[in-house]
C-alpha cells in the first residue's frame, strides 16, 4: 500500500485546516525501503525519539508515503457542487498520477509500475516537490513537523509529473 497525505496551496505547504494523520504505526514494523530516510528523520527531532516519548512507536511502518493536493476540492453530491477535503481527495489524486505514468509506460511498450514503493524510497523521491512547511498537530503536542526528505506529515513529497515521466520511461 501506497499511503497518500494531504497539502493545501501554491506553494504547497503540509494541510491545516483539518486533521492530518501521518505517524508511525502500532501495529506493522517498518518496512526496509523506508529505513534510511525514517532513520533520518527521527535522528534531527529535538532530542532523537524522546521528543514524543510514549506517543509513538519509532519502528512502526511510517506514514504517509507521499502527499497531494487534498483540500477544497469541487465534486458533485446529489447533483450539487461541494467541496471536500483529506486524503478523499489526495489519494483518488496521486492515483490518477500513477495511472498517466502507467499510460505513458504503456505507450512505451513497458510494464505498468506494480508497487510503488520500493521505487518511490529510491530514485523516485527525486520526482516529488518536497513539502517542509507545515505540521500534524495531535495527541496534545505540534505533532511532527514537516521537513526536508521524509516526514510523517506529507512523506516524500507531491509528484512531479514530468520529473517522474522521466524515471519511469
Amino acid at each position: 500500500v501506497t499511503t497518500v497525505g494531504g497539502t493545501t496551496n501554491i506553494p504547497e505547504v503540509a494541510v491545516s485546516r483539518f486533521f492530518s494523520g501521518g505517524g508511525f504505526s502500532n501495529y506493522f514494523n517498518r518496512p526496509s525501503y523506508q529505513d534510511s530516510v525514517v532513520k533520518d528523520y527521527l535522528a534531527a527531532l529535538p532530542n532523537g525519539t524522546h521528543t514524543y516519548e510514549g506517543l509513538f512507536n519509532p519502528n512502526g511502518r511510517a506514514y504517509p508515503d507521499v502527499s497531494a493536493q487534498s483540500d477544497r476540492f469541487r465534486i458533485f453530491l446529489g447533483g450539487k457542487p461541494v467541496l471536500i477535503g483529506g486524503t478523499s481527495a489526495s489519494s483518488p489524486t496521486f492515483a490518477g498520477f500513477v495511472a498517466l505514468l502507467n499510460d505513458v509506460r504503456l505507450a512505451h511498450c513497458k510494464k505498468p509500475l506494480g508497487f510503488l514503493n520500493p521505487l518511490l524510497y529510491s530514485k523516485g523521491a527525486s520526482g516529488l516537490n518536497d513539502i517542509t512547511v507545515g505540521h500534524n498537530s495531535g495527541c496534545g503536542t505540534t505533532g511532527f513537523n514537516a521537513t526536508k526528505g521524509w516526514d510523517p506529515v506529507t512523506g516524500l513529497g507531491t509528484p512531479n509529473f514530468g520529473k517522474l515521466m522521466e524515471l519511469v520511461l
